[in-house]
């Protein structure tokens, strides 16, 4: 699914998908603290130590029938499924001040079509945000999401959702925005994501 940001919020996570080969969560969640600012000499402000924590889930897929994906074959129907996925969230503050959000998300898994066909799915989205003033107000931002779904059925069958997106506003006005790939027009592919956390 197309997002603007990643929204954490008593532990509901809102996230797009990815065909990238995804890496195998661990099976608990945790928060890392990295330390380490940069150096500094006299005047300069110091970069604070990154924070790092990552949310577990076990994940229930559906992925449409055609026509309302239209990436998948007809003949196979609705594809429901499970896997995990890892959602890992890096925040760093600059010695200019700038906050930066980084966000990973891998996720994968098995999922059965109406014929009794079996697929698999992968997931892994990245999300890269900078608010150059430290307040992360929607006035001033820049922000790169790259996302990929990937679905490969037993005959070799794909259903994919991919693409990039970046916006950079300045003052609250958009001096850049793109996005290319294919993930506008085939966002219901990729619509059936239901994640309950892992303990």
């Amino acid at each position: 699914m197309r997002f603007a940001t990643i929204v954490i919020l008593g532990g509901l996570v809102l996230t797009g998908c990815s065909s990238q080969n995804p890496v195998r969560p661990e099976p608990s969640t945790s928060t890392l603290t990295n330390g380490g600012g940069a150096a500094t000499g006299p005047g300069q402000a110091s970069a604070q130590p990154a924070e790092t924590s990552q949310l577990l889930f076990s994940v229930a897929l559906t992925v449409p029938a055609y026509p309302v994906c239209a990436l998948t074959p007809p003949a196979a129907g609705v594809l429901t499924g499970t896997g995990v996925l890892s959602v890992v969230i890096r925040t760093t503050v600059d010695a200019s001040g700038g906050t930066h959000i980084g966000t990973a998300i891998h996720g994968h898994g098995t999922a059965t079509d109406a014929t009794g066909g079996v697929w698999t799915w992968s997931d892994a989205d990245l999300n890269n945000e900078l608010f150059p003033s430290g307040n992360t107000t929607s006035n001033a931002f820049d922000q790169t999401i790259t996302e990929q779904f990937h679905v490969v059925g037993p005959k070799g069958q794909q259903i994919m959702v991919q693409g990039t997106f970046h916006v950079t506003l300045v003052n609250g006005t958009t001096i850049v925005e793109f996005e290319k790939g294919n993930h506008a027009a085939d966002e219901a592919c990729e619509s059936g994501f239901v994640l309950t956390p892992l303990s």
